[in-house]
């Protein structure tokens, strides 16, 4: 079978192009096998209208990964989305007590819902999003043991109808996910990125986890510099390498994910998933190196970085989290 790969060691496997056995032209994505929704090549020419609030039925997807990552995005986002808001308030950022304590108005609106957003959802999702990269291939696993159970099925029959006593084969063990990387899973493009989204979010849990402390006790301003902005800058490039992975996995193109270059691209509710993580990533890591090289910074300029860094970012995580959830409601749209 002819194919393209797109990028190099360890960028390997993005997309794959190249002619089925009945001799029809076929794109291969592999963000929509990890997403576990259709490729190109099997959804219909006129894609189908958007259901808005499909995404919202539980029953329906519990069961997906995908779906969950990008609820637990969501609903993490809104929660950063909350702090950066309260942030450009001055009781919030400069109360007059410092450090104000665990218990006060600026560790409640500041830094509690940060820690909450982090370890209850950020953190999960992207642990689940590790082992959806690893199990990315379960699908394609299960159909070819069903085609074997088959097979299985008609072999037992006509040694049963046989007048020769011969024994049956055994029946193909069924498919189990898999917990840790094989070989082939660090060939693919889908576990980098996901392995290094996992390791940004433990370099920001190290950095927000830090600040709380600072709510309690004096920290002195290296601890800031280069605990908390540092690692904030560091956690964010993690997450903007991470989203530049994922728009070359969903695009198999080194660009084309981090901005429009055709108009498909603004009705395609993968290629949005994968845009506005990018930017809002951008965000955070900018928002992070800031505030590491400019110890000095007046409150007019904090508040316009806020404004970016958190605010800006977050929503723009919240609407790349929601592109994800209608991705999985809509698997027959691009």
């Amino acid at each position: 079978m002819p194919f393209q790969r797109v990028g190099r060691m360890p960028l390997l496997l993005a997309t794959v192009k190249g002619t089925d056995e009945v001799g029809r032209v076929f794109r291969w994505l592999a963000r929509r096998c990890r997403k576990r929704v259709k490729q190109p090549y099997e959804c219909p020419d006129s894609p189908p209208k958007l259901t808005w609030f499909d995404a919202l039925r539980f029953k329906r997807h519990y069961h997906k990964p995908g779906w969950w990552i990008a609820a637990l995005f969501v609903v993490g986002s809104l929660f950063w989305l909350f702090t950066g808001i309260a942030r450009l308030t001055t009781p919030v950022s400069l109360p007059e007590q410092w450090p104000p304590g665990l218990g006060s108005l600026s560790a409640g609106m500041s830094v509690w819902p940060e820690v909450v957003a982090l370890y209850l959802m950020y953190l999960p999702a992207c642990v689940i999003q590790v082992y959806e990269a690893i199990n990315m291939d379960l699908e394609a696993r299960m159909r070819a043991w069903r085609r074997a159970c088959l097979q299985h099925q008609a072999a037992a029959a006509k040694a049963t109808e046989s007048t020769e006593a011969a024994a049956a084969p055994p029946a193909p063990p069924r498919p189990r996910p898999r917990l840790l990387p094989s070989h082939a899973d660090m060939r693919t493009v889908s576990f980098w990125l996901a392995a290094m989204q996992l390791i940004g979010i433990f370099v920001f849990c190290a950095a927000v986890t830090t600040e709380l402390v600072g709510k309690a006790v004096p920290l002195s301003d290296r601890i800031y510099r280069w605990v908390i902005s540092f690692e904030f800058f560091i956690g964010g490039a993690l997450f903007t390498g991470s989203s530049w992975m994922a728009c070359v996995e969903e695009t198999g193109s080194y660009w084309r994910g981090c901005v429009p270059s055709r108009w498909a691209d603004l009705h395609s509710v993968s290629w949005a998933a994968v845009f506005f993580a990018l930017h809002g990533s951008l965000g955070f890591m900018i928002f992070g190196i800031v505030f590491f090289s400019y110890t000095d910074i007046g409150w007019a300029s904090t508040q316009g970085i806020m404004a970016y860094g958190q605010v800006w970012a977050s929503l723009c995580f919240i609407i790349s989290s929601a592109a994800g959830l209608l991705e999985q409601a809509n698997p027959e749209h691009l």
